[in-house]
C-alpha cells in the first residue's frame, strides 16, 4: 500500500466522520459544542455523547444502529490493514488476493466475529461518557480514562483472540485450502503455551506480518486495533477541541478573517473539529512513517 493512498484513506475517513455528525446533529447540541469551543463551558463529555448519537443514533437494537456500528468496525479494520501495508510493503494486497481466492468463508467469518467487539466498544465508550457527564459536579475524567483504557484493552485482546479461533476452527472443519492452510501452524504455535500467546500479542501490537513460505499475511493486529476506533475518536475530538479552545483563548481565531471563514465555530463547529483532526492525524501519520524509516 502506498503511503499517500493510506494517508488519503485516513484523513478522508476522519473528515467524513465529523461531516456526518455535523449533518445529523441537533441544533441545541451544535450550540453546546460551539460554547465549549469558545471556552464558555468547561466540560466536553456530554458534547461527545451528542456527536456519537448523531452518527450512530441512540443505542438500540435497531437495524440502522447495528448497520452503522458494523460499517464503522469494518472501516476501522480496513484502515489498520492499510497501515500494515505501509509499514510492511506488499502485505495487504497479497493477503486480500490470497484470502479472497482461497478462503472466502474465512474472510466472511473474520468479518463477522469482528462485529461483536467493535459494536461493544462503541456502546461501552458512550455509556462511560454518559455516566461521567450525568453527575452534578465536574465530570470525573480520570475515572473515565482508567475504565476506557481497560475496556479498550480487553475488547482489543478479545477481537484478536476471536481472529485466532476463527482460523483454528476453519482448519478443524477442513474449510481452508492451500496456501491458506500454512497459517494454521502459526495459530497452533500460539495456543500451545502462554509464551507463544504473549509473543503473538506483541507482534499484533506492532502490526508485524505472519511470515509463511513465499508470502506474508498481515498481522492479526488488524482485528486487535479495530475495537480501538471509539477510543481514538474520543481523543481526536478532545485534542482537536483543546487546540481550538487554545486558539480561541489566545485570540488567533479572531485575528484572521480567512481563519474565521475556514473554521466557522458558530455555524459548523464539527466541520471545524474535523479540519483540525485531519491536521492532527496527518502530523502523527507522517511523523510515525518518517520515524520508522
Amino acid at each position: 500500500m502506498h503511503p499517500l493512498t493510506t494517508w488519503l484513506a485516513l484523513v478522508g475517513s476522519v473528515w467524513a466522520l465529523f461531516a456526518l455528525a455535523e449533518e445529523h446533529i441537533a441544533a441545541p447540541h451544535r450550540v453546546q459544542i460551539t460554547r465549549w469551543l469558545r471556552c464558555q463551558i468547561p466540560y466536553w463529555p456530554a458534547t461527545f455523547v451528542a456527536v456519537c448519537d448523531s452518527v450512530f443514533g441512540p443505542p438500540t437494537l435497531s437495524g440502522a444502529y447495528v448497520l452503522r456500528a458494523c460499517m464503522a468496525s469494518h472501516i476501522a479494520a480496513f484502515l489498520v490493514l492499510c497501515l500494515s501495508g505501509v509499514f510492511y510493503p506488499g502485505t495487504s494486497g497479497l493477503m486480500l488476493l490470497v484470502l479472497f481466492l482461497y478462503a472466502p468463508a474465512l474472510v466472511g467469518s473474520l468479518a463477522l466475529v469482528n462485529l461483536l467487539p467493535g459494536s461493544l466498544s462503541i456502546l461501552v465508550h458512550r455509556a462511560l461518557l454518559q455516566r461521567v457527564s450525568n453527575g452534578q459536579g465536574p465530570p470525573r475524567v480520570g475515572t473515565w480514562l482508567v475504565l476506557a483504557c481497560a475496556t479498550t484493552g480487553i475488547l482489543a485482546v478479545l477481537a484478536c483472540t476471536l481472529g485466532f479461533l476463527v482460523v483454528f476452527v476453519s482448519n478443524r472443519v477442513h474449510s481452508l485450502q492451500r496456501p491458506v492452510t500454512w497459517i494454521i501452524g502459526y495459530v497452533e504455535s500460539i495456543i500451545k503455551d502462554t509464551a507463544g500467546g504473549l509473543s503473538a500479542l506483541q507482534e499484533a501490537v506492532r502490526l508485524q506480518p505472519v511470515l509463511m513460505p513465499g508470502m506474508a499475511f498481515p498481522s492479526f493486529g488488524i482485528w486487535l486495533y479495530a475495537p480501538c476506533f471509539p477510543f481514538v475518536w474520543v481523543w481526536l475530538y478532545l485534542l482537536s477541541g483543546v487546540l481550538i479552545r487554545g486558539a480561541t483563548a489566545c485570540g488567533l481565531m479572531r485575528a484572521s478573517r480567512r481563519a474565521q471563514r475556514l473554521l466557522d465555530i458558530d455555524a459548523r463547529p464539527l466541520h471545524t473539529l474535523g479540519a483540525v483532526a485531519v491536521g492532527v492525524v496527518s502530523v502523527v501519520y507522517w511523523t510515525a512513517l518518517l520515524w520508522r524509516r
